[in-house]
């Protein structure tokens, strides 16, 4: 019952913003995230212990066809009380057509740094539409009972990375069990990868005009990353993220790129397993980080008041600690303690960390950086085009699009 008791705490010291509820409300809370239905039902509940007179129904959407059929929702004068936005690009889209209710003067962000509510904060206005709720990072696991039985040293440096790989592909095991079936997956895979070789300075003179992508420090990270088709699996072309997870997860592969989100499931599949960045030519590399989505209210919602309620909540410390335990998350929300080890050591790599380059920062005009930049590197690994090529294509169409 502690959490419990410091819900409550936290729920009438969020009251202060608040009306109060006339009635009994039934909210509609929509998600991309399918995985976590069983967590946010139990959060959820929480909730509902100290507000009887709110009912929230969580539905999780298919993640890839999420924005579409949110949008046309909302287009529509519909869509759900409660929205789970995604953040950057993909949140200015839903905010700037006026379907999220601003919430600086109407929820306590003082538990939330600048850099997160910029994620959720839209350039026009300057006003934050959305809670953000974890910061994600991009990390390299490691099957580390192949790398024992192989008798493979765990890499600390590229150069020993890539002979850990050549070592495992002798024996008859597949090194890194990404494919570039998913875009998106690719561009995961180049976030792990290739900030160790365009270093920490690149994102602040790539934002700030003072180069672009054709910069020799971009190219060379391309040609670097572009290595690591050797050691992914045969017919990578056609590998999709399923298959990648599975792959991992069977002991078929020996090493996954992916995010932080990654922890619950692969700790539930029982994998002895370790996560790192990269490893970079001297040694520990950055991780790229992003912050993931956020808690909006749907402006033409006949419910907002309860739904501002809901979105008071996630801003609180009790939420984000359920947030952590429940979801394996590294919250966005200050005060969160976690006791997982895998996550202290996440947070750890933040030390050394550098934005998710095209999601934070390119992500918001058409064509968007991720979309150059996926297309970029699946021909880039399928030999239609060299590092150079892409990385001309990227600039010149993020110019077009300014």
């Amino acid at each position: 019952m502690k959490i419990n008791k410091l819900l409550m705490g936290a729920v009438i010291s969020a009251g202060v913003f608040s009306g109060g509820i006339a009635s009994a409300t039934d909210l509609n809370f929509w998600s991309w995230r399918q995985e976590d239905i069983k967590a946010y039902e139990e959060i959820i509940a929480a909730f509902e212990e100290t507000h009887p007179d709110i009912h929230v129904t969580y539905t999780a959407h298919e993640a890839t066809n999420y924005n579409t059929i949110l949008t046309t929702a909302l287009a529509g004068g519909a869509g759900p009380d409660i929205i789970h936005t995604r953040s950057y690009g993909s949140l200015e889209q839903v905010a700037a057509a006026g379907y999220l209710e601003p919430l600086n003067d109407q929820v306590d962000l003082s538990t939330l740094s600048a850099d997160e509510l910029l994620g959720t904060t839209l350039r026009a206005d300057g006003k934050v539409y959305a809670v953000p709720f974890a910061s994600q990072t991009v990390l390299l696991y490691v099957n580390k009972d192949l790398f024992d039985a192989n008798k493979v040293a765990i890499p600390t440096t590229w150069n020993e990375f890539i002979a850990a790989s050549e070592a495992l592909k002798a024996a008859g095991v597949t090194p890194l069990a990404n494919g570039s079936a998913a875009g998106w997956t690719m561009e995961i895979m180049s976030g792990a990868f290739m900030p160790n070789f365009y270093g920490k300075e690149f994102f602040g003179d790539v934002t700030s005009g003072k180069t672009d992508f054709e910069d020799a420090r971009f190219v060379e990270a391309l040609e670097k990353f572009s290595v690591v088709k050797d050691y992914m699996p045969d017919g990578f072309e056609g590998v999709d993220y399923a298959t990648m997870q599975q792959l991992f997860i069977a002991g078929q592969a020996a090493m996954f790129v992916g995010g932080s989100w990654e922890l619950p499931g692969f700790t539930k599949a029982g994998i002895n397993f370790d996560i790192m960045p990269v490893p970079s030519a001297a040694g520990s590399g950055m991780v790229a980080t992003f912050l993931d989505g956020g808690y909006g209210v749907n402006a033409a919602s006949e419910n907002k008041e309860a739904a501002l309620e809901f979105i008071r909540f996630t801003a609180t410390q009790p939420f984000a600690q359920m947030l952590t335990d429940k979801l394996g998350n590294v919250a966005a929300v200050d005060g969160a303690v976690s006791s997982d080890p895998m996550l202290k050591k996440v947070a750890g790599f933040h030390n050394n960390a550098t934005p998710y380059i095209m999601l934070v920062a390119f992500r918001f005009d058409t064509p968007t950086g991720s979309t150059l930049l996926q297309n970029g590197l699946q021909e880039l690994f399928t030999g239609k085009k060299t590092a150079a090529e892409v990385a001309k294509d990227i600039s010149d169409g993020i110019k077009a699009a300014e």
